[in-house]
């Protein structure tokens, strides 16, 4: 056992997650290069089959990737929900997931048909054999947490999502579009960012954050209240874009609930039990401001185009939050398997990776964002800085990243009896 309602004894290898967590960088610096090599305004028309595929390598290639890889270690390690052979599972959401996305973005950068139906039928594959697991294992567990009920609800938003995106999908590659379409469109857009991927950060949050950072745990009523409400405001919007009718106190009540999930995490981030610095701060206390940030601009400007809104949202709070906790669990996974296996010579967690490494990322990250948002109100030279800077910033993620891995490698290659023989 680790820390209460934690289980590390039935954890899967750490390169199962490592995989996923180093093929994430790589789709940004695809998406970067989408940015670099295509017309803003083909990118900022969040229905022009440009947009489509940019959005499609951030959900799909970066977002989708570190959750799946995340969630494949903390199913077992915070639910108790173990996955039976898990490298085989692994092995085939990351192929299917990895090579899905590609074919699913190129048929829309393309215009390539072909591309579509394989695409996705293996992203198909990927999304339903992820969530038909998760959810057999998570509605088995019997402990209760917060975090497993955020899982959970994670879980239906995703199926939801999926069945929602392969709807979609079917609807491009028979090419009969319904009236509906862009109601679908922004339904499988809500369920999967607001539900997919917030609900599962609440979640995550409620249990990484006083752990790794020996901060204030969230107040019980966020805990086991919020999740729930944003599901139901998710269900309630979805089914008053089908009517036809906009509730603008729909829309009030869910950016509420996430500015005060924000606002606590801020809270408990900066009045921590164990003031000692840590670069991950950085990228979660940027995720959480951003947060607040998009959903005052969500609700209070004119959504003129939807970039502006999608970078804040997408690359300044999830990517920065999802970043943050690659820094943390890989260093965590390598220092945790090493340390079971006999290991005793091994770097301690912060000595995983360089941090001066890591501060020269975040700020060439935090650069590429204020590029990205000046191109959405300025000139399209903008555009193309901030993309060449988040292709860089990607790029030294993923060193960062390998060089805890690498070292991990080396390590457990060694005979945890050395270090006695060296004496």
């Amino acid at each position: 056992m680790f820390n209460q309602g934690l289980s590390l004894d039935q954890a899967p290898p750490a390169s199962l997650p490592f995989r996923f967590f180093l093929t994430a960088p790589l789709f940004g610096i695809l998406l970067g290069l989408v940015f670099f090599f295509f017309p803003l305004d083909s990118i900022i028309d969040q229905y022009s089959p440009i947009a489509v595929a940019s959005v499609h390598l951030f959900t799909l290639g970066m977002l989708s990737m570190i959750i799946f890889g995340a969630m494949q270690q903390m199913m077992p390690v915070l639910a108790g929900a173990v996955i039976k052979k898990p490298m085989l599972f692994g092995s085939i959401v990351h192929a299917s997931l990895t090579l899905g996305t590609l074919l699913f973005s190129a048929s829309f950068l393309y215009n390539n048909q072909i591309f579509l139906i394989a695409g996705s039928s293996l992203l198909a594959l990927a999304f339903f054999l992820f969530f038909a697991t998760a959810v057999y294992l998570l509605f088995k567990v019997k402990f209760l947490t917060s975090t497993v009920s955020a899982m959970r609800l994670f879980s239906l938003c995703g199926v939801i999502t999926a069945l929602l995106g392969v709807y979609l999908s079917g609807t491009y590659i028979i090419g009969e579009v319904s009236s509906a379409h862009f109601n679908f469109v922004n339904t499988h857009a809500a369920f999967g960012l607001f539900g997919f991927a917030v609900i599962l950060v609440m979640g995550v949050a409620f249990q990484i954050i006083p752990m790794f950072y020996v901060a204030l745990d969230f107040p019980k009523y966020i805990q086991n209240k919020i999740p729930t409400v944003v599901l139901i405001l998710i269900i309630a919007i979805g089914l008053s874009l089908f009517l036809g009718i906009e509730i603008y106190a729909l829309k009030l009540l869910l950016a509420f609930m996430f500015i005060l999930f924000s606002a606590y995490g801020l809270n408990s981030l900066n009045n921590r039990r164990r003031p000692v610095f840590d670069v991950t701060l950085w990228f979660w206390k940027l995720s959480l401001v951003m947060f607040i940030v998009s959903m005052l601009n969500w609700l209070f400007v004119p959504q003129d185009n939807m970039f502006t809104l999608a970078v804040m949202f997408g690359f300044g709070f999830l990517y920065s939050l999802l970043q943050g906790m690659m820094y943390k669990i890989i260093p965590f996974l390598s220092w945790f398997h090493l340390s079971s296996s006999g290991h005793m010579l091994i770097p301690t967690m912060r000595e995983m990776i360089n941090e001066d490494l890591i501060k020269i990322q975040f700020f060439i990250f935090v650069s590429s964002l204020f590029f990205f948002i000046l191109a959405g109100f300025l000139s399209n030279i903008f555009l193309y800085v901030g993309a060449l800077l988040f292709i860089v910033a990607n790029i030294l993620l993923i060193v960062n990243c390998s060089m805890a891995v690498l070292k991990y490698n080396k390590i457990a290659k060694t005979d945890p009896l050395d270090a006695f023989k060296n004496k």
